[in-house]
């Protein structure tokens, strides 16, 4: 099973044909998946290259260098430095949509630091001093808004797939309260011996709290997502290149269509070449994502237009804040 790769650039400056024609594929493949790949995004090979460079040079920083801006856990958006097992997606979605028992055991093999919105005062942004990486802030906070509008472009063609009046998603988004996250994560190279013992994986099992999120990977591989047909089993997911953005359903968005777009349920393991092997080191990996949230203030219930006639809304309705502090206070 291999997803789909759909060209964005079709809705962006396509005629009505075409940008109907991608709406309906990016909604199709949503549905089925909770997945699809994006081309003609509009971000360059250029920006790509560099925001990898950047993701390489943050985690060679000293340990101490990270642990000044590290972030503290609890239920607060996160901003910083996570350090390796500091968040575990097992803890985190042991309840909620997986509603799967999951060891309370159970580690994640990685690191990450996250950013928000420049104009975020509730939830200021920690950034390295500016002596150890110089130029770091200014291109990550530039980044930020390309995906941004990524994010914006994609919902407006969920918008036009749904016959929905324009703003339903995008009202709940706005620039102005923009409360999303971008991330940049390292996964350390372990040995295989810790993998097989089976207490720790680079990321078990999990569904993003966001609206979508957006990734890009490096070649080495490991990210999966479940197969619909048989539930419990995974595929990979490997990049054709290295601008092929990969995108997913997160739960707000399940909460706001009342189930009709299922959050896409993933992992990272070890890449296929490692499957079984008893020994040897899996390389590190490196990716980014921006998460996109919902303004803090949004509902976080499904929307009118997907309650049907004579059926309930799945969802209470609470803030996304709310939502959101409800799922991390088990993160940490």
């Amino acid at each position: 099973m291999a997803l789909s790769s759909l060209d964005l650039s079709l809705f962006l400056t396509g005629n009505n044909d075409t940008r109907k024609t991608f709406a309906a594929d990016l909604r199709s493949e949503l549905t089925q998946h909770g997945f699809v790949k994006i081309v003609g995004h509009g971000l360059s090979g250029q920006d790509i290259k560099e925001v990898f460079q950047w993701n390489k040079r943050f985690f060679q920083l000293k340990l101490n260098d990270k642990a000044d801006i590290a972030h503290p856990g609890g239920s607060d958006p996160q901003r910083g430095w996570s350090a390796v097992g500091k968040e575990n997606a097992a803890s985190l979605y042991r309840t909620g949509f997986l509603g799967a028992k999951m060891a309370n055991t159970l580690k994640d093999s990685r690191e990450h630091f996250d950013q928000g919105s420049a104009k975020d005062p509730s939830y200021p942004n920690k950034w390295p001093n500016e002596a150890l990486l110089p130029g770091f802030r200014q291109f990550m906070e530039s980044w930020y808004e390309k995906m941004e509008q990524v994010a914006t472009e994609l919902m407006e063609a969920l918008e036009y797939a749904f016959h929905l009046p324009r703003g339903s998603f995008l009202d709940k988004m706005t620039h102005e309260k923009n409360a999303s996250e971008a991330r940049l994560l390292h996964y350390p190279a372990i040995d295989m011996q810790e993998i097989n013992k089976g207490g720790v994986s680079r990321i078990w099992p999990h569904f993003d709290l966001g609206v979508i999120t957006l990734l890009f990977q490096d070649g080495v591989g490991g990210l999966e997502c479940e197969n619909r047909e048989r539930r419990g089993t995974f595929f990979g997911v490997k990049s054709n290149s290295s601008s092929e953005l990969i995108v997913n359903v997160s739960e707000t968005l399940q909460r706001w269509t009342n189930d009709v777009l299922p959050a896409g349920l993933h992992r990272v393991t070890v890449p296929k070449a490692f499957d079984k092997r008893e020994s040897g080191i899996v390389p590190e990996r490196y990716s980014v994502t921006y998460f996109c949230k919902a303004d803090r203030d949004a509902s976080a219930a499904p929307l009118p237009q997907f309650v049907a006639s004579g059926c309930e809304a799945k969802y209470d309705d609470m803030t996304a804040i709310e939502y959101h502090q409800s799922r991390l206070e088990s993160a940490y």
